[in-house]
């Protein structure tokens, strides 16, 4: 059963049935009402009689006192009836109101109330015909059913109405989330007000924002690691043909000569030390992946100092400026700090071979008591924007001919971004095609 029907049915049966219980309770309250003050009045009566008699012989009462209303009376001297009016029988409720001295009784009998007493010997008993009564409250009861089956009817046609509209709104939401089921992860509910219903809406829009993004998510992550698997395919397919093209010339003897069995020698190992590489590349970024780090206290100033020296000792072509504040600690990994910097540095060499003059900038700053800022920057061929988005991924070159002297293996920036991540670090990369590439490692404290 849909809800707006079961919402429908339960406020119709409530309402219904609190009519009819207040309908019911003010009926017998008028009924009770109306009973209760015949038997008051002709309680009243009778104490007016017992007064007459008691100072009065009955023989000097005149009848006529005694025929002015509809009430029936009779009155006797122990079994003589002096006096008597009545028109039905009353021996069914004889023993009943037999009357006692001093003392007023009162019942009611078919659909007749009869009170009785007894004064200085003298039976008294009045009844009075309450039929009336009872057509009054079988006329109201009537006329209280009609009202109410018009009123039920108007209520239920109320109700379907109100309860229509308030769940029209959730039938939109019903609706939106049928069209999620099905795959439309685009779908959006309208605003639906500032109620709960409205509200609900709302946190519905946001869920499914969240899913898209999510499975956005997902769908680039499957892309990158399907490119990363393709990837690494294609970077290990090379070495490895000529590693085996190399080897199998060799083995099979085609190749005689000394210097180049000597030179194929040396370029199996070079292929090999280049697979060997790439592997310790994987491994390190994939252990970052799944590995927590315990921070110490390091000196990134000493560490940096001893990168620019030994650095400018292996590529004395290039100019390094560098800009250092001396003793700044921050929480860091020794090695894996040496690894990030040393990544860094080594991309501005690559970047800066086409050019004449060759200068890497090195600025390190404690900007205040929560971060460090560490600024690498080089004139070299610098990036454009499309290929600032890609630069991060695994095997991305910025080298198409993929010339591993010149461009590297593409593994380096990944590790990098792996590094920031485990070290707390922010990594941004600012370029400037053909004039310069700026990478800034914001470390907090």
């Amino acid at each position: 059963m849909k809800f707006r029907y079961k919402i429908f049915l339960i406020s119709f049966m409530f309402v219904t049935i609190s009519i009819n219980l207040i309908g019911i309770i003010i009926i017998n309250n008028t009924y009770k009402t109306q009973i209760n003050s015949k038997i008051e009045n002709n309680i009243d009566k009778i104490k007016d009689i017992g007064n007459i008699v008691s100072f009065y012989n009955m023989s000097d009462i005149n009848s006529n006192l005694f025929n002015k209303d509809d009430t029936y009376y009779e009155i006797s001297n122990n079994e003589n009836i002096i006096f008597t009016n009545l028109t039905f029988d009353k021996s069914g409720i004889e023993e009943k109101i037999t009357p006692v001295e001093n003392e007023i009784k009162a019942m009611i009998s078919n659909e007749k109330i009869f009170v009785s007493t007894k004064i200085n010997n003298y039976n008294i008993i009045i009844a009075e015909d309450i039929k009336e009564i009872y057509i009054n409250r079988d006329e109201q009861i009537q006329f209280f059913i009609k009202v109410s089956m018009i009123f039920s009817f108007t209520i239920a046609f109320s109700l379907y109405v109100v309860i229509f509209l308030l769940t029209r709104r959730i039938n939109k939401l019903d609706k939106a989330l049928k069209q999620i089921q099905d795959g439309n992860y685009s779908t959006r509910v309208k605003n639906l007000g500032e109620d709960e219903i409205g509200n609900l809406a709302t946190s519905f829009n946001q869920m499914a924002t969240s899913i898209c993004d999510n499975i956005n998510e997902i769908q680039r992550v499957s892309e990158n690691r399907k490119n990363f698997i393709n990837d690494i395919t294609h970077e290990i397919r090379t070495p490895i043909t000529s590693i085996i093209g190399y080897s199998s010339l060799i083995k099979s003897g085609k190749v005689r000569d000394s210097k180049t069995i000597i030179e194929y020698n040396n370029m199996i190992y070079e292929e090999g030390n280049y697979l060997n590489l790439i592997s310790q590349k994987l491994m390190d970024i994939v252990l970052l992946d799944n590995k927590t780090i315990e921070l110490e206290l390091v000196n990134i100033s000493d560490i940096l100092n001893k990168i620019i020296e030994s650095k400018s000792k292996s590529s004395f072509d290039i100019l390094f400026k560098s800009n250092i504040e001396k003793n700044i600690n921050i929480q860091s990994d020794k090695v894996l700090l040496q690894s990030l910097i040393v990544n860094i540095i080594n991309n501005s060499i690559t970047a800066c071979k086409d050019k004449e003059d060759k200068i890497i900038i090195i600025k390190l700053e404690k900007i205040d008591e929560k971060q460090v800022i560490l600024e690498i920057r080089d004139n070299g061929i610098g990036m454009s924007e499309e290929q600032l988005k890609k630069v991060k991924e695994p095997f991305y070159t910025l080298n198409k001919s993929r010339n591993r002297k010149v461009s590297g293996m593409g593994l380096g920036l990944p590790l990098c971004v792996k590094i920031c991540d485990v070290l707390n670090a922010e990594m941004n990369i600012k370029s400037k095609i053909g004039e310069e590439t700026s990478v800034e490692i914001n470390f907090k404290i």
